[in-house]
């Protein structure tokens, strides 16, 4: 035997144990299901630590160039700070005041109520029009 000739070379074989579903990914801004085309963006080398990396769909990855180029910051943090504010924007948990929530719940309960009110009203001129004179 030749000396280094004794190493061995794992190679990974592919199992597949009954049926493997297919798991969209989501967006990392926007949670929503991205099927075509993710868009995988890393924090460069010279950014502090930790260094993350984000999958975006491709309507928050416009949204974050249209950021960056209005961005004056030239820092390596700068995709950071991006993506902190599409974030702000675009993201399901954002923060909502109460008021908002309050005031929300209360227009629906008057659309409602309006919506019930006419057509308790037009159920009335119907029967009035249907009654004969």
């Amino acid at each position: 035997m030749i000396p280094g000739e004794d190493e061995t070379v794992a190679t990974r074989r592919m199992t597949r144990r009954g049926w493997q579903r297919f798991k969209p990914i989501r967006c990392a801004i926007c949670t929503g299901y991205i099927w075509l085309r993710p868009i995988a963006l890393k924090e460069p080398v010279e950014a502090p630590e930790p260094r993350h990396e984000w999958v975006l769909c491709s309507y928050c990855h416009k949204a974050l160039l249209n950021e960056m180029r209005r961005s004056s910051l030239s820092s390596p943090v700068r995709l950071r700070v991006a993506i902190g504010l599409v974030a702000a924007e675009r993201s399901p948990y954002t923060y909502q005041m109460p008021e908002q929530q309050a005031f929300q719940r209360e227009f629906t309960w008057f659309v409602w109520a309006l919506v019930l009110f006419t057509f308790f009203h037009l159920f009335i001129f119907v029967i009035l029009f249907a009654v004969p004179r």
